[in-house]
């Protein structure tokens, strides 16, 4: 956001597109798909990351909620294609 930005009542924050494979790559998104396959709360640090940070972990947690298990977010240290048709099957619900 450029410094002195005022969002005025109604007005969105500034945004950029982003690509899937972007999203799903973000640490915090993975943090969020852990921690909701194992049934974690949200995670206690969450109130003081970045909203960005936050952003990419609901969507993680969102993402496992909505894809099988069996899925896994990556395979060999990358992001899982399969996982990637998930995220766009499902990618209204997820953003």
């Amino acid at each position: 956001m450029k410094r002195g930005y005022r969002l005025r009542d109604g007005r969105q924050v500034p945004t950029r597109p982003a690509t899937i494979h972007e999203v799903m790559s973000q640490p915090r998104f993975a943090l969020g798909v852990a921690d909701a396959r194992i049934g974690r709360p949200v995670h206690r640090d969450y109130d003081v990351w970045h909203v960005n940070g936050q952003w990419a972990y609901e969507r993680g947690r969102m993402w496992a909620v909505l894809t099988p298990r069996h899925v896994p977010l990556k395979r060999n240290r990358r992001i899982n294609p399969d996982a990637m048709a998930w995220f766009l099957r499902h990618g209204n619900d997820i953003i």
